[in-house]
C-alpha cells in the first residue's frame, strides 16, 4: 500500500476523531482571535512592542538560523513527547483536547493581534512567517493529538486487541518519533525559509 493510500486509510479509520479534534482546534482558533478584541491597552502596547522586537530581529537578521531551529524543534518536541505522555493516561482523552483547544487558542490570538496591530503588513507577516512552517505543524499535530487519543481509548478499554501492553507502547513510542522527524522539517522551514521571507519583504 502506497503512503497516500496509508494516509486516506487512516483519516478514513479515525474520522470521527479528526472531527473532532478539528472542531475543537477551530473553536480555540475563534476564541483566540475574539481574545485579541478585550485587551487593554497597557497590555496591546506591550505585546506591540513584543512584535517590533521580532520584526526588528528580522532586519538585523539575528538571531541565526540554527538558534531558531534549535528553538523551534524543542519545542515540537515538548509538545510531542506531552501528547505521547497523555496517550498512555486513561485520562488521556479530554486532557489531549484540551491541549488541542489551547494550540489553537495560541494561533488565533497571534494572528488577530498581527491583523489589528499591523493591518495589512500584519497580514503579509502572517503569510510569510507564521503561515509556512504552520502548513506542517498543524496537520501534523492533529494527525498525533489523534494517535495520542486511540492510544488513551486503547488503555481505557483494558487493552482487549490482542497486542501486548510492551509491543503496543513501542509501536506508539515509533510513531512518536517519525512525528518528530516531520515536525524537524517545519522546525527547518521556521528556522530559514520564513525569516529569509521576511527579510526580503522587511
Amino acid at each position: 500500500m502506497s503512503f497516500k493510500a496509508r494516509i486516506k486509510q487512516h483519516i478514513s479509520e479515525n474520522r470521527p476523531q479528526y472531527i473532532i479534534v478539528i472542531f475543537i482546534f477551530l473553536v480555540g482558533l475563534v476564541m483566540g482571535n475574539y481574545q485579541v478584541l478585550g485587551l487593554d491597552g497597557g497590555t496591546k502596547s506591550q505585546l506591540s512592542s513584543m512584535v517590533e522586537g521580532y520584526l526588528r530581529g528580522g532586519i538585523d537578521g539575528s538571531p541565526t538560523g540554527s538558534e531558531i531551529l534549535g528553538a523551534a524543534f524543542f519545542k515540537q518536541v515538548q509538545v510531542t513527547v506531552l501528547l505521547w505522555f497523555l496517550g498512555l493516561t486513561v485520562i488521556g482523552f479530554p486532557l489531549i483536547l484540551g491541549f488541542v483547544w489551547f494550540r489553537g487558542f495560541s494561533l488565533g490570538f497571534t494572528i488577530s493581534f498581527l491583523l489589528h496591530d499591523r493591518a495589512g503588513a500584519g497580514l503579509l507577516i502572517t503569510v510569510i512567517s507564521i503561515l509556512p512552517q504552520n502548513l506542517i505543524y498543524i496537520p501534523v499535530f492533529l494527525a498525533w493529538s489523534v494517535t495520542a487519543i486511540n492510544f488513551s481509548i486503547y488503555v481505557l478499554k483494558g487493552r482487549n486487541s490482542g497486542v501486548s501492553l510492551g509491543r503496543a507502547v513501542m509501536g506508539y513510542t515509533i510513531l512518536m518519533l517519525v512525528y518528530l522527524l516531520i515536525f524537524l522539517a517545519g522546525a527547518f522551514v521556521e528556522a530559514y525559509l520564513s525569516p529569509w521571507f521576511l527579510s526580503l519583504i522587511l
